[in-house]
C-alpha cells in the first residue's frame, strides 16, 4: 500500500478508526492518529496500542485498511 493512502486515511476529518490488515490476517488497529508514526524514509509504520506496546509494519505488506463502521456495498 502506498504511504500518501495511509496519511490520508490519519488525516481524515473527523477521523474514523481503521485496522491495518496484513497477508497473514494479521489485524493492528489504529484508534486515533497519534498512535501512528511514518519514519523519515517512509518504508515503516510505527503503531502504538492502548497498552504501550508497538507494532512496526512495512507499508507494502498492507493488504487493507478496514474501517470501523464502514458498511460494504
Amino acid at each position: 500500500m502506498r504511504v500518501d493512502t495511509i496519511e490520508d486515511a490519519l488525516q481524515m476529518l473527523p477521523f474514523v478508526p481503521f485496522t491495518f490488515v496484513l497477508p497473514s490476517d494479521r489485524a493492528v488497529p489504529v484508534p486515533h492518529p497519534e498512535f501512528v508514526s511514518i519514519s523519515p524514509n517512509r518504508k515503516q509504520v510505527l503503531i502504538w496500542n492502548k497498552r504501550g506496546g508497538w507494532s512496526i509494519v512495512e507499508p507494502l505488506l498492507v493488504v487493507e485498511l478496514a474501517f470501523k463502521g464502514a458498511k460494504k456495498r
